[in-house]
């Protein structure tokens, strides 16, 4: 596999250069040319602060989808007994089961979680290698479409580990992936069995820490979140299956009974939105993360000094290895058509993007996920940061970090306003209700989900023919707090303005 080259010295060049160019974070305005669009409180009619504006101080009314599920040993020892007897008959078997089934694994930070799933580094330092010489396979992705997609950007990526592809796309039976945003107190796991049928699984590990529904932004946002964990709980993709944070939707697309899929839309060269230092929008992408974070910061317990070899190219090589290449992929995204139209359109991007870029290829998909057929794409723009909020949140970052505050703002809020709409985290402005609805709700409520659990009655391909009563519980739904576990859709993947709500209401009011 051809690694990128290293470019510790511009990148670290970087970081000194923005800390003598960057202004006072409180007096810096958003450069942005579309306002935010208006959101109340559903239930109070209050009107609601702009979440996507780090300066914002108020907290986001966030639902706990695991509120009602069991929890730590309880959690666990259920999970095990569902799994059965640990040897490598059993198709449930797998690196998860093995580390806490089997072995009985307590973990309280990242890194002992790498080393319970067998994906610990064994070069930490500068001459460790991304995917060889006993080091694990890492790619730092800067803009998400999944479940996380709101708390993903390049100053707050979503890092993956994974089992080490031999440099090319190479079958690894009983492989583990492990993905992690900061922000989110949960790591996703997929892993599959070695052998009986190499059956993949897909896991939520939740920890606590003693902060509870207290934590601070600091605590939530950097390195501390990954370590002084309380209590693990773990989940898997049955337990989750009618949760807000169910992974089958994205994983297992076509429903029960159909293939469990690893999920790549960027899969090839020039890897769009995921860090890499030899292409232009990863090399910019790099640069956005190293002014915040430095090349010393752990993130994930990756070092910060092997971050520069990020490679979305190792990923790659892991998907198409596994079965899982382009013709498996829904909604693809063509990469390089979709760069070279943007940079035709724009000619300033990736660096800077603004004004923003426009695809023709983009727009298909889009499209596509707007009717409902597949999941959204990733957004057209190598960037989907507004460069006044990135600074803004980047000064206040390294204060933290430095010691000379005892918080920080909100990395997440960051979003160039303009790209909400394209990103799916807030739906097209002027569709119609059942537009709203179907971009909204589609990825969730459709009719190849399991028919067997209660999400699947608001099936948004059909509400012509759906009952008062269905209608009307979804309008009740939308009326909820944002924080309630059962407010449509739910808040940690899009949030409604009100022009849009109104709409989705009056549609289903008919």
């Amino acid at each position: 596999m051809t690694r990128p080259a290293l470019l510790f010295s511009a990148l670290l060049s970087v970081t000194v250069v923005t800390a003598a160019c960057s202004e006072d974070g409180a007096t810096r305005r958003p450069r942005t040319g579309k306002p935010a669009r208006v959101q109340t409180d559903p239930e109070t009619g209050e009107v609601l602060p702009d979440y996507n504006d780090p300066r914002t101080k108020e907290k986001e009314g966030f639902p706990d989808p695991l509120e009602r599920m069991a929890h730590g040993t309880a959690q666990n020892d259920a999970l095990c007994a569902r799994a059965g007897v640990m040897d490598e008959t059993n198709p449930n078997f797998n690196a998860v089961t093995n580390a806490f089934c089997k072995d009985k694994k307590t973990v309280t930070n990242m890194r002992e979680l790498q080393a319970a799933l067998g994906l610990a580094f064994q070069n930490r330092n500068a001459n460790g290698t991304n995917a060889s010489n006993g080091n694990p396979g890492f790619s730092f992705l800067s803009h998400s479409s999944s479940l996380v997609a709101r708390g993903v950007s390049s100053i707050n990526p979503r890092a993956f580990l994974f089992s080490p592809p031999p440099g090319q796309p190479v079958r690894i039976p009983g492989f583990v992936v492990m993905t992690f945003v900061r922000g989110e107190e949960f790591v996703e796991i997929a892993a599959e069995s070695p052998k009986a049928g190499n059956k993949l699984t897909f896991y939520l590990l939740k920890f606590e820490k003693t902060c509870g529904k207290s934590c601070t932004n600091a605590e939530l946002l950097s390195p501390e979140v990954e370590k002084g964990w309380t209590e693990v709980s773990i989940y898997d993709d049955e337990d989750l299956k009618n949760n807000l944070l169910d992974c089958r939707h994205c994983h297992q697309p076509e429903g029960p009974g159909t293939p469990v899929m690893l999920r790549m839309q960027e899969l090839e060269d020039p890897w769009t939105h995921w860090f890499r230092s030899d292409r232009p929008g990863g090399l910019t992408l790099m640069k956005d993360y190293f002014r915040a974070h430095g090349t010393d910061e752990e993130y994930m317990g990756i070092p910060g000094v092997l971050i520069p070899k990020s490679d979305g190219l190792a990923l790659e090589d892991l998907v198409v290895g596994q079965g899982f290449g382009k013709d498996k992929q829904p909604n693809l995204f063509d990469t390089k058509a979709i760069e070279q139209e943007i940079k035709e359109s724009s000619e300033l991007q990736p660096e800077i993007n603004i004004p923003v870029g426009n695809s023709p290829t983009w727009q298909r998909n889009y499209n596509a996920a707007f009717e409902g057929r597949f999941i959204p794409p990733p957004y057209h723009d190598v960037k989907v940061t507004d460069p006044d909020k990135l600074q803004i949140a980047t000064d206040s970052y390294k204060a933290f970090m430095s010691g000379q505050a005892t918080d920080m703002l909100d990395t997440r809020r960051v979003f160039l306003n303009e790209a909400l709409e394209a990103m799916t985290i807030e739906p097209k402005s002027g569709a119609s209700g059942k537009e709203v609805l179907i971009q909204t709700c589609a990825q969730c409520h459709h009719p190849k989900l399991d028919q067997s659990i209660s999400r699947a009655k608001f099936d948004v391909t059909r509400m012509d023919s759906m009952t008062r009563d269905e209608k009307n519980l979804a309008i009740q739904r939308m009326k909820l707090g944002s924080a309630n576990r059962l407010h449509m859709p739910p808040t940690n993947m899009r949030y409604l303005p009100d022009d849009a709500r109104d709409a989705a209401i009056k549609y289903l009011e008919q």
